[in-house]
Order: structure tokens, then sequence, then C-alpha cells
């Protein structure tokens, strides 16, 4: 794999960070603040029918600020639809400008323990690192917070792109954007449909993200890791990943 190997492109959330509190009991702490009491267990459950069922986060090209208006509407609209089913916020814009606004920070997300070692020593090694994301313009944000921005050649997400994954369009912006060909290219996420055969459909190779092997079937034929290092082990830089589980550790 490594030898034609000349980028490596990441998912996001799952694969490099993850939220820092469960969502139900984010949202019930929050709506605490403007005096609801809800269940942060049926806040948990609505939020996963709701999710689902939503639209991709995609828009077709537009201006900036429009495009941010329409990210910010689709996530009220999620979550107006989430609140709906467990209960009530009596001042719901209040408290969803502090929702949204918590969700772009270190506030609300952190890294797993090993990406930064990881993406460092992708671009030590001379691989181009790149984000492939179904997210909003807060990514680049939350990278920032993170201290994860400064590894990235290149950062793609389906609201400013105008599709989603599994959507071939996303991975070849991403591609674009790196100057590889898709034979050149790594994909690593956690979504089987979205990352693993979307990434292979145009013609990247990839890896699932399955660090508690519930993704997938025992008779799923996936190429699976567990854990970023594993990345760094198959490009065969294993001395440098002993370095970063050293490091994350």
């Amino acid at each position: 794999m490594h030898e034609q190997i000349k980028a490596v492109t990441f998912d996001a959330r799952g694969t490099l960070v993850k939220v820092r509190f469960p969502v139900g009991e984010a949202y019930a702490t929050v709506a605490r603040r403007h005096g609801a009491a809800l269940s942060s267990e049926s806040i948990e459950a609505a939020f996963l029918g709701v999710f689902p069922s939503m639209p991709p986060l995609a828009f077709p090209p537009m201006p900036e600020a429009e495009m941010l208006d329409r990210e910010r509407h689709w996530w009220r609209t999620l979550v107006k639809r989430v609140v709906a089913e467990a209960g009530a916020v009596d001042d719901f814009d209040t408290f969803f400008e502090e929702l949204y606004g918590i969700y772009r920070g270190a506030e609300a997300w952190k890294p797993y323990r090993e990406a930064a070692s990881v993406l460092c020593l992708l671009r030590s090694n001379r691989f181009k690192v790149g984000l492939i994301s179904n997210f909003d313009s807060r990514i680049e944000e939350i990278l920032v917070a993170l201290n994860l921005s400064i590894w990235f050649d290149s950062v793609v997400y389906s609201s400013r792109t105008g599709v989603a994954k599994p959507h071939p369009g996303i991975f070849h912006r991403a591609l674009a954007e790196l100057e590889v060909r898709p034979e050149q290219a790594l994909h690593v996420g956690d979504s089987i449909p979205k990352d693993y055969e979307g990434a292979r459909r145009v013609g990247m190779q990839a890896l699932l993200m399955d660090r508690s092997g519930s993704e997938r079937d025992p008779s799923d034929t996936v190429d699976a890791i567990s854990s970023l290092e594993e990345v760094l082990d198959r490009l065969g830089v294993t001395g440098y990943a002993n370095l970063a589980r050293a490091h994350a550790s």
C-alpha cells in the first residue's frame, strides 16, 4: 500500500475528533441554563431519530454569508425537532444560539489521543493530509481550537462542497486540492457506506476506523483498523508508529 500512497484523507467525527459529552447530556445542560428541565435520555433518543431523517448538510454554490445562514438554519431545524420530541424550551432562539456556539470549539469537541501525533508524523514523512467531512464551516474553527489545523493541506466539508459523502464529488474535490490521483490516496473513516465504500467507489484505497468492533458484521470483508496508529503501520512507518503510541500515552 505505502509505495503508491502520496496522500491520506480522514473523516472528522469518530475518526479524528469526538464530542466531549453525549449529545443528550450537552443539550440538557444548556436547556437547564434556560429554565427547561429536559431529560438527557429523551434528547439522545430524539437526536438519534431525527438526525438520519435530515437532508444532506450540503448546499449549492452561494455567497459566504448566505451559506453560513443556511448552515445555521439546517441545525436550527434539527435542534427544534429534537427539542419538540423531548419537551420544550421557552426561549428556544437563545437556547439554540448558545448551543450552536458551543459546538464550534473545544468546549464540545476533543481529539482522539493519538490524532495529533499521527497527523504530524504523516506530514513529517511527506504525505499530504486532507480532511473530508459531512459537516459545516465550523469544522475549520474546531480544528484550530484542537490544535489540529496546522497538519492539513486540504479541508473539504459538505456544506461548502455542495455534496456529502458518499457522493463521489466530495472525494474528487479533496483529490483535486491535494493534487493526487485516486489510486495515490488513502481515506480513513468510521462509516462503511459513507467513508469506506464512498472512497473505494472513486478509486481511492480505504480503511474503516472501527475502534469498538461494532461497525461491521463478522462476515464483512472491509479492511478495518482500531486506532489511528495503524494507519502508520499500513504505510510502512512502523518505527514512527511506535513513537506516536508512546507520545499519545
